[in-house]
């Protein structure tokens, strides 16, 4: 027998799509062009000694540095990508690299972006704010949150994955598991 959630579920929203939200929504922009705090949920954001998987004690001031710098172009990877606040980088990748194998973009998200961008969560947010998600949603406030990304789906290796949706995963997650306890 399956437990029906009872907490008001994230829910990830287009860009595109927040202006046909209901008058009164509570919508969560998670970008970088943000107002304080939630700028900083973006993986752009300067938050410094986020851990690199596959690569023990090196560390990136960004999570987008991690997943710019570990990108295969050309058969090299490109740790200046590593320091300083988060670029796109150019060029069509191959892969990312995951220690001494090289990942497809779907596993990628899976072992590398998903779990950089979870841990800096969990340790570069103020715990404050995460809270105040799952307070919100606990309470039945229903929240929508979005980025300048429109691919919610890891998945869709086509188009680039929108953090928010990793947001709105985790937080959901969360909100089970505070549920459950």
């Amino acid at each position: 027998m399956s437990r029906s959630v009872k907490f008001a579920r994230c829910v990830f929203v287009l860009r595109y799509h927040v202006e046909n939200l209901p008058a009164g929504s509570t919508v969560i922009d998670a970008s970088s062009y943000a107002e304080s705090p939630y700028c900083e949920l973006s993986p752009m954001w300067v938050h410094g000694g986020i851990p690199i998987p596959g690569m023990p004690g090196v560390t990136s001031d960004t999570v987008e540095g991690v997943w710019q710098g570990l990108k295969m172009i050309r058969g090299k990877t490109a740790p200046r990508y590593f320091r300083g606040p988060g670029a796109k980088r150019g060029g069509k990748p191959s892969g990312h690299s995951f220690g001494k194998k090289q990942l497809g973009v779907v596993d990628a998200r899976r072992l590398i972006y998903v779990p950089t961008y979870e841990w800096m969560l969990e340790n570069r947010i103020s715990p404050d704010v995460l809270r105040g998600f799952t307070d919100a949603a606990l309470a039945g406030v229903p929240q929508h949150f979005h980025d300048v990304g429109d691919n919610g789906d890891p998945n869709d290796a086509d188009q680039p994955l929108a953090h928010a949706a990793v947001l709105v995963r985790y937080l959901n997650r969360k909100c089970a598991e505070r549920e459950a306890s």
